[in-house]
């Protein structure tokens, strides 16, 4: 006698900052079945130091994704067969794996300040080649900001080591496979942007070998199946990428000179080029505020802006008292566009400024103080848009997504600011795009793509908008 017929389903995972998101979805209609959610722990040092053991990622993970294939099989009625996993997440941060492949290093938060003295000391020419090469700017959150701070402190890259970024550090656990994915090395600081092999610059400064990063594999091939016990035995997994780029898959903002936004705690710009860039256009994008770096799609540069949008959204809620939900929804109500600003002013609101600091005027009202804000955001997302624009061509789509842009007014102001505007209601975008990732690496086992030379991507990404 048999038992019911298991519903066959993906995964996508996305390790974030705040919180790990598992969505489960239909493996043969994608239609999305649960969500799970799990906070990122962190350790926050009195000197700073802001990081977590790698054991406490991958409960984080094991955490989320119990939560969601069980409530996913409520929902489906049946036992669950879990065929593929993709895994996103936050660039920059990762472990260093030594012998025997255990990790030596905790993982550092990306915006920890580790490396800043380190990237100060360094020689003016290095510094001055640095954008150019890796498309980001000379700032602590690079991976290669803190691996300099580990060789200060005696850890010096070796043979016997490997740096892997945290969606890949996941798969390695699942699988014993070591990849790099080439939008999450886009985020070291070890990758020349021109070439998208390791820069033997970085590789020279940290005394480490080439093979510090392990081969390349692109997004969506499968790097093996989870070895271990369990639900999970047998699933085919990929390292979908950063979490932004796999976003705009998810949302459908896959096609060439697209934009998507994510409108979260950090309002992200992500422009996508069907191209290599130059050199002197990666100089040009991060002296104005702008990163480049390797989609997740094959043969697509990403640029990545960002606004501090919905701290200083947030901030400004908790300062005039709007910060519940009802509240907050009925200073959306009776917002205006013509409303006159001057009641507020902001600074340091960009990506990279550490700090934000918010003067709101005596006597202003909580209305003229939010309008303020918005107004203030969208002049800042028009500069990063000029900064792109300057670069390449204007965007041919966008699209948004992320919890402010429930807001109306969040809505209609990024509509007067940033063309061709359209919003998607997907609640995870970074873990739905992981998810679809998942089902191309199955597509690509069943087709006969399976190991290192898988699937090199989407095959039909415009079937998922």
């Amino acid at each position: 006698m048999t038992g019911p017929a298991r519903r066959a389903v993906t995964l996508g995972i996305d390790i974030g900052t705040t919180n790990t998101k598992v969505v489960v979805a239909d493996a043969e209609t994608g239609l999305q079945l649960a969500l799970g959610r799990q906070p990122t722990v962190w350790t926050q040092h009195p000197n700073g130091q802001v990081d977590t053991g790698p054991d406490t990622i991958l409960a984080g993970v094991r955490a989320a994704v119990a939560a969601a294939v069980g409530t996913a099989a409520e929902t489906a009625g049946s036992p669950i067969r879990v065929t593929g996993i993709g895994i996103a997440g936050m660039g920059e941060s990762g472990v260093l794996l030594g012998r025997r492949g255990v990790p030596v290093t905790p993982v550092i938060a990306w915006y920890d300040p580790r490396g800043s003295a380190e990237l100060a000391a360094l020689d003016p020419e290095f510094r001055a080649a640095y954008p150019a090469r890796t498309g980001m700017p000379v700032v602590p959150h690079s991976s290669l900001a803190k691996l300099l701070w580990w060789r200060g402190q005696g850890l010096r890259p070796g043979p016997q080591h490997c740096w892997l970024n945290l969606p890949e550090y996941v798969a390695y656990e699942l699988t014993g496979a070591r990849i790099t994915e080439p939008s999450l090395a886009s985020r070291t600081g070890l990758l020349d942007q021109a070439t998208g092999a390791p820069w033997p610059a970085a590789l020279e400064l940290l005394g480490a070998p080439v093979g510090l990063l392990p081969p390349p594999l692109p997004a969506g091939s499968p790097v093996g199946t989870v070895r271990t016990e369990g639900a999970l035995r047998g699933a085919v997994v990929t390292v979908a990428g950063h979490d932004h780029s796999v976003a705009a898959v998810g949302v459908g903002a896959v096609g060439p000179d697209q934009l998507f936004n994510s409108a979260g705690t950090a309002d992200v710009l992500l422009r996508s080029v069907p191209r290599v860039l130059t050199d002197a256009e990666r100089a040009q994008l991060v002296a104005g505020g702008v990163e480049a770096g390797q989609h997740v799609l094959p043969g697509q540069s990403a640029l990545i802006g960002s606004v501090r949008a919905g701290l200083v959204l947030r901030r400004v809620l908790g300062l005039v008292g709007r910060a519940e939900p009802a509240l907050r929804a009925e200073l959306d109500r009776r917002w205006q566009p013509d409303t006159e600003v001057g009641a507020l002013r902001v600074r340091g609101s960009r990506g990279a400024d550490d700090t934000v600091t918010i003067v709101i005027a005596d006597g202003a009202t909580p209305e003229l103080a939010w309008a303020g804000a918005l107004r203030h955001i969208s002049t800042e997302t028009a500069a990063v848009l000029a900064v792109m624009n300057g670069v390449v061509d204007e965007h041919a789509a966008a699209v948004a997504a992320g919890g402010w842009t429930r807001l109306r007014s969040v809505r209609e102001t990024k509509a007067g600011v940033i063309p061709r505007l359209t919003f998607s209601a997907l609640e995870e975008p970074g873990a739905t795009g992981a998810a679809r990732f998942a089902a191309w690496a199955v597509a690509g086992v069943t087709n006969g793509a399976a190991g290192r030379s898988g699937a090199p991507g989407p095959p039909q990404v415009a079937g998922f908008t």
